[in-house]
């Protein structure tokens, strides 16, 4: 890592940018749709320069296509629901990770010398709310071999440009940080699934955010009809009764989905509910037609300060345990987790019914615009609705339409297949416990037995390309 490439380098003071505005979207996994399904219909029947905004990049390749870019991306509307990950306000960590600014970070040791590159992580759709939990095997070994990894979450939503646009500013706090301590840092963008499309967006629409390479994992664009199979039919309709919108005799199903999510979260960690939240839960038992403002009066509840002092004295041994264990942090990220539920039956109820741009244009907005010099895209052999090879055709035209205009560019796309699916990035045990197996067990019979052999493997793929890159 001798050389460090003075076009993606993290900016050591600028924390502002101008962003390229667009209305785009994503893919929601299949399961996602099922999961919210499920809960609606129980509902329904009972209920690598951060620049200023004027300022001008030295780097030639950012130059290049962000002119070229900007009149097709003025021209798309965003929906009038925007989702994103903004009102997350405290996190769990578990292990060494640290919170910033809504990222999660994660350092090498000290022995390990200087960082060799810092990885911005984004994650699956769901999963990508807590990437430290549920990616944490993969991070945790690359921070391992020297990277600095910084994780951002965000909230499922239809209009991933809002995500982006969240995700980066999220990303622009820390990054001053960073780099007092630090110093200037190749920026990798790496990205998993739905992760693996925002990055591709960040680097195509955000001019101002540049990569000086991504790592695209398990990547898929599909429309609405193939992504969510009878999404007009059922699932449409399902949602937007469920939230009850327009009906006064009904609490909304996204509500009652999210007091009880609260709840389940506080009795999980050993945690008496607070009084607004006591008190809002029982409003919503109420029907609409029988409450009116007396009643709501009545309806607050006020746990009294003594009830709540005794029970903690009662629950804290075992909340200690269980929270020195790392299970309350993990259980906590759940819930938060599954939050993302009612946000997305919201979107639905108001009018979210197609992803915009459709795939056609993200590719042609991606062929026009996509800037990161190296690109690493990983397939897996046993994944039906990765989009791999359509991505590195995409990427390869990408490549020749800069080359056309810059010969002197050089644009290298890279496809690896690896053994596993979709999902396996993440099923992997923490670090530390994958270290103890492997220490009982061997190396190899603990991969086999805890069954993170594809996992282990993305990141040494992960690893070598970084290496051969020599950022």
């Amino acid at each position: 890592m001798a050389h460090r490439s003075p076009d993606a380098l993290l900016d050591l003071h600028s924390s502002r940018r101008r962003r390229t505005r667009i209305r785009s979207t994503g893919m929601l996994l299949p399961i996602t749709i099922y999961v919210l399904a499920t809960l609606s219909f129980a509902h329904a029947f009972s209920s690598n320069h951060v620049q200023p905004a004027n300022g001008h990049s030295s780097r030639q390749g950012h130059q290049l296509l962000s002119s070229s870019a900007s009149p097709r991306i003025q021209t798309c509307k965003r929906l009038p629901t925007v989702r994103h990950a903004e009102s997350i306000s405290t996190r769990q960590v578990v292990g060494d990770w640290e919170e910033l600014h809504g990222n999660f970070l994660l350092r090498p040791s000290v022995e390990a010398g200087p960082p060799r590159a810092l990885i911005h992580f984004l994650g699956g759709a769901i999963v990508g709310a807590s990437p430290h939990i549920t990616y944490r095997y993969m991070l945790e070994r690359l921070a391992e071999k020297g990277f600095l990894v910084i994780a951002t979450p965000y909230d499922l939503s239809f209009d991933h440009l809002s995500t982006c646009d969240a995700v980066i500013s999220r990303f622009e706090r820390i990054a001053s940080l960073l780099a007092q301590t630090y110093g200037a840092l190749p920026v990798v963008g790496v990205g998993h699934s739905c992760g693996a499309l925002l990055q591709l967006l960040i680097t195509s629409l955000f001019p101002d955010t540049p990569r000086a390479a991504n790592a695209l994992i398990s990547y898929n664009n599909k429309p609405v009809s193939d992504a969510i199979p009878l999404f007009d039919e059922v699932f449409a309709p399902l949602f937007t009764y469920a939230a009850a919108r327009n009906d006064p005799n009904r609490h909304s199903g996204s509500k009652i989905i999210s007091v009880g999510l609260d709840l389940a979260k506080a009795a999980a960690i050993g945690q008496v509910p607070s009084d607004d939240l006591l008190s809002e839960a029982a409003r919503l038992v109420v029907p609409p037609a029988f409450s009116n403002t007396e009643s709501g009066d009545r309806q607050r509840i006020a746990v009294p300060k003594e009830l709540r002092d005794l029970f903690q004295s009662f629950a804290s041994p075992v909340t200690t345990a269980l929270s020195e264990s790392g299970f309350t942090s993990i259980v906590s990220e759940t819930f938060d987790t599954l939050q993302q539920v009612p946000k997305l039956i919201d979107e639905v109820a108001d009018g979210a019914r197609d992803f915009v741009p459709p795939p056609a244009l993200v590719k042609s907005m991606t062929r026009k615009a996509y800037r990161a010099r190296r690109t690493l895209i990983l397939q897996y052999m046993e994944d039906p609705i990765d989009e791999s090879n359509e991505l590195e055709e995409l990427l390869n035209a990408a490549g020749q339409i800069i080359r056309n205009k810059r010969p002197m560019i050089q644009i290298d796309v890279q496809k690896r297949q690896l053994a596993g699916g979709h999902a396996a990035p993440l099923l992997a045990p923490p670090l530390d416990l994958a270290t103890r197996a492997e220490t009982v067990l061997g190396v190899e019979a603990a991969k086999e037995n805890l069954r993170y052999k594809e996992a282990d493997q993305t990141v040494e793929e992960l690893s070598r390309w970084l290496e051969d890159a020599n950022l």
